[in-house]
């Protein structure tokens, strides 16, 4: 695992822990800002959500490895 998606995995699991004892699902948003940062747009928003509905529990290792995985592919398009 890279230095980024280890970072990037530290920060979701900070977050999941507030969660804990909430909302049974992580707000999507907070978990792209965890992975990404706070500088993503709609469009990243709408494909992490989208590939997240498409999916029946993922390890948060899968879901950054995910989000990670689709900026990536946004990138490449560029």
């Amino acid at each position: 695992m890279s230095d980024k998606q280890e970072q990037a995995l530290e920060r979701l699991k900070r977050l999941a822990e507030k969660f804990e004892d909430g909302p049974p699902r992580l707000p999507i948003p907070a978990m792209i800002d965890a992975v990404i940062g706070p500088a993503y747009d709609e469009e990243l928003e709408s494909l992490v959500t989208m590939a997240l509905s498409a999916s029946s529990g993922m390890s948060l290792k899968e879901i950054v490895d995910g989000i990670l995985a689709i900026e990536d592919w946004r990138i490449s398009l560029a």
